[in-house]
């Protein structure tokens, strides 16, 4: 394991820990997904549905459900692919261009950087998408200074936070 894979893994394991037991209110942090998708007004958001440890996307969801905005979800396939599928319909799709996409992430820094849970599965979907606005979706303690990079990993172009949106570029 290189130096940045053991500061990756070092990082990933203290906020796994600090997650635990913790359940935040979930309305600031909804607003705030809903304040990035009225600036960007897109027909399809792309969104996670949350681990009870995680930023939760519920209400989201379905707010966004009852906008008639179609939400769409990822699910794994076999060991390195991610396909999307509507949450109302069931329909498997792509990501196009003019969608918005709420990923998540254990930690984030100010320069777009996010650290995930470590099996690349978001970084790779990333790196094939052109003209999507990406933000990763984390608890305010978890934006840190710095995120540890590696070459594959990719930028967002903002995180949300149940205290603020961060826009970057």
């Amino acid at each position: 394991m290189n130096e940045i894979s053991l500061a990756k893994a070092t990082i990933r394991k203290q906020i796994l820990e600090a997650r635990k037991g913790s359940n935040p209110s979930n309305q600031e942090l909804t607003a705030n997904l809903l304040a990035v998708v009225e600036q960007y007004k897109p027909q399809r958001v792309g969104t996670y549905l949350s681990y009870p440890t995680e930023p939760s996307t519920t209400e989201f969801i379905e707010s966004l459900i009852g906008r008639d905005i179609t939400v769409l979800v990822p699910e794994t396939v076999g060991e390195n692919e991610l396909v999307w599928h509507e949450v109302v319909s069931g329909h498997q799709t792509t990501l196009t261009s003019g969608d918005l996409l709420f990923i998540p992430a254990l930690a984030a820094d100010e320069t777009g950087n996010r650290l995930g849970r470590g099996r690349g599965y978001f970084d790779r979907e990333l790196s094939g998408l052109d003209g999507v606005m990406i933000y990763a979706v984390v608890f305010e303690r978890e934006v840190l200074e710095s995120v540890p990079v590696e070459s594959h990993d990719q930028r967002v172009h903002g995180v949300v936070t149940e205290v603020q949106i961060r826009k970057i570029n």
